[in-house]
């Protein structure tokens, strides 16, 4: 089990990191968090019910700690009709940028690989990652409509997804997210999100060929052997 307080993920989700986020449906408090994991839970995996609270504590708190991302994502959205910041670096004033592309964000690396685009990027010997992006977004209000995933030919490859991220009041922008816990403990775990503001959406034909926000190849990760429409969310 990770360790961190309910009352510290809390307070991640309620200030999250400092820029200034979208004006959308009113965010889920912890309650209401806990009863729709727990049904989601239950609903796809039956005979949970002895570990599901425990589960579902857990993903509170990877979500709180995910707040940073999740409320930098949702700066850098455009307004519904709107482009795409133009200077991505002054909407997020909780980066310490080091230069004109890469910062810091707590313990995630932040990269800005081309205009309208942004990465996250974490790193550690050993462990699971301890981000939920897909759970601090949904928590705000955000939807996610899945494009689908690549297929690795092993589990310890990690698990990668391409959604469309809708949130009320700004204009629907691509979002990638990829984890990988580590399969020993000198091997790396990993947590990658990509997000393109263009509202260029990938067709079916750029999605199996890795071009999307982040694809094209994982540190770690063999080539994808093939695409999935409907796979589930990584996991933290």
């Amino acid at each position: 089990m990770k360790h961190i307080t309910m009352v510290a993920a809390l307070g991640f989700l309620l200030t999250g990191c400092g820029a200034t986020t979208a004006d959308s449906a009113p965010m889920e408090d912890e309650a209401g968090f806990l009863t729709r994991c727990r049904a989601e839970l239950l609903e796809a995996t039956p005979q949970g019910a002895s570990w599901a609270d425990a589960h579902c504590a857990e993903k509170w708190q990877s979500a709180g700690r995910a707040a940073p991302m999740a409320d930098a994502l949702l700066a850098l959205a455009p307004e519904t009709g709107g482009a795409a910041s133009a200077d991505m670096r002054a909407r997020l004033s909780a980066v310490q940028w080091s230069s004109a592309t890469e910062g810091k964000l707590g313990d995630l690396a932040v990269t800005l690989p081309a205009s309208g685009r942004i990465s996250f990027n974490w790193r550690k010997q050993g462990g699971e990652a301890p981000y939920d992006l897909i759970q601090a977004l949904r928590i705000r209000g955000v939807t996610l409509e899945s494009l689908g995933c690549p297929r690795y030919p092993m589990a310890l490859m990690g698990q990668e997804k391409v959604m469309i991220a809708n949130a009320e009041g700004r204009a629907p922008f691509v979002l990638t997210v990829y984890g990988r816990f580590a399969p020993t403990g000198t091997e790396y775990a990993l947590y990658d999100v990509d997000a393109d503001f263009s509202g260029v959406v990938p067709d079916s034909a750029a999605l199996a060929a890795g071009r999307y926000p982040g694809g094209g190849g994982r540190a770690f990760a063999v080539d994808a052997t093939g695409w999935m429409e409907t796979c589930p969310d990584p996991v933290s």
